[in-house]
């Protein structure tokens, strides 16, 4: 394994132009001699890193949501290529991206309404609106509360009112 990562190495850094760092062939052998492990890698990162860094690149400034997302904890991953500015808590709860980054957002209800079966529909001050999957007789929702809707394991939505009482959710809207 290491042999062929210090292959594919010096290929990369012979096909560079001839201006290139001369000395770089001379570093990577010494990267390779070296016996520890995690000394290796520091001393072939030390040897492959650019002269320059790479001029970052600009974003557009994507409007303030109205509900405030909880991001996932993740690994940092390198930066996207640019691609159009999607509103990831308007995207919250479509079927159509169940990998977005969300894992729960937070928002206000302004309004309540209850179907003939007892499930609640909730319209946030997001322009989401979310209705129970099953009523449930405990749950409380007024105008004016803050909830929070949280994706859950299998692709399901909880939303949990006051007292941190839950029910499962759809998004309708």
């Amino acid at each position: 394994m290491t042999r062929t990562l210090l292959l594919i190495l010096v290929a990369a850094f012979v096909a560079r132009p001839a201006l290139a760092d001369e000395s770089i062939e001379d570093k990577l052998r010494a990267c390779a001699n070296e016996t520890d492990d995690a000394a290796r890698l520091a001393c072939f990162d030390k040897a492959t890193k650019p002269a320059k860094p790479p001029a970052p690149v600009a974003a557009e400034a994507a409007p303030t949501p109205a509900a405030e997302p909880v991001a996932a904890e993740a690994a940092p991953t390198p930066a996207p290529a640019p691609t159009p500015a999607v509103d990831p808590v308007a995207d919250f709860g479509n079927d159509a991206k169940k990998e977005d980054e969300i894992t729960e957002i937070s928002a206000t209800v302004v309004e309540v309404r209850k179907r003939t079966r007892g499930q609640y529909v909730v319209t946030l001050d997001n322009g989401q609106v979310w209705t129970e999957k099953d009523a449930e007789p405990y749950l409380r929702i007024k105008v004016g509360d803050t909830i929070r809707i949280k994706r859950v394991a299998m692709g399901g939505y909880r939303l949990v009112g006051r007292g941190n009482r839950a029910t499962a959710v759809v998004r309708v809207e």
